[in-house]
């Protein structure tokens, strides 16, 4: 007697609330069009895997007739769990285009003593990216920076780069056609967490950026985390509105390098 096969689980949903914030980014910023074919940017942390999610129930919608593709940059980065990844595309039940470049030597050799590499490495993700999708058809490149982000690039600008800067809902870069587009920029970070948690994805950590704890992001995090579980109101919302409430703000978006 032959047994029965295994029944492969559904795809985890994203919960209504967190997809109301995304189709409203969507909506607003005019993110997505007909006719589009979206790359998202899976590293595997917790931000992509809710993107991925969240995209790709848009896409499987009549009304919005866009494509959506998931890729993925492998960087050659020592300590990389491929196989959690591997696990977390298979929970999603979603194919993945990995695009092979070896950053991270190049990084290293790049770096004076003491520096941070994420800056360094974020730029070259960015044009590999950028060029990648330029030259695959795909007109947008998604990524997973939330309201979280937004607030600390915010207050990171201020501090530090003495200019009022939101992060952008969508940015086109400046050598290809293509524009990247944050989905998730007015979804808080303490939602994705609670996400991944409660549909039991494990997320993948970055095994470079987590190895250097101290840098200005973190600080900056770290203080607007204690200051949002101090407050006896919700600031998120206040904050998503004060950056976000009016769409026609970012209609003349700046645009990337690379």
């Amino acid at each position: 007697m032959s047994a029965a096969p295994l029944e492969t689980p559904e795809p985890p949903r994203v919960s209504r609330p967190v997809m109301k914030l995304v189709e409203r980014a969507v909506r607003d910023f005019a993110l997505v069009e007909p006719g589009d074919h979206v790359a998202v940017g899976i590293s595997g942390g917790k931000d992509s895997l809710l993107l991925a999610a969240a995209m790709l129930e848009l896409a499987a919608r009549e009304d919005m007739g866009f494509k959506v593709t998931l890729i993925h940059l492998d960087q050659n980065q020592p300590g990389f769990d491929r196989e959690g990844l591997n696990a977390a595309m298979a929970r999603l039940g979603a194919p993945l285009e990995v695009i092979d470049r070896d950053t991270h030597s190049v990084v290293q050799k790049m770096l004076k003593p003491g520096q941070i590499p994420c800056a360094i490495c974020g730029r070259m993700r960015r044009g590999i990216l950028n060029a990648y999708c330029a030259e695959q058809g795909y007109t947008k490149l998604a990524m997973g920076h939330h309201l979280d982000d937004a607030v600390e690039t915010y207050f990171l600008n201020l501090l530090f780069g003495s200019r009022l800067d939101p992060l952008k809902p969508a940015t086109p870069a400046s050598t290809h056609p293509v524009t990247t587009i944050r989905p998730l920029i007015l979804v808080e970070e303490r939602k994705i967490e609670a996400w991944v948690d409660e549909v039991g994805l494990m997320p993948v950590a970055c095994p470079v950026c987590d190895s250097f704890p101290q840098s200005s992001r973190r600080d900056v995090k770290a203080f607007w985390q204690g200051f949002s579980e101090l407050a006896h109101r919700d600031v998120y919302a206040s904050v998503r509105e004060a950056l976000y409430g009016d769409p026609a703000v970012f209609s003349d978006v700046s645009v990337e390098s690379a």
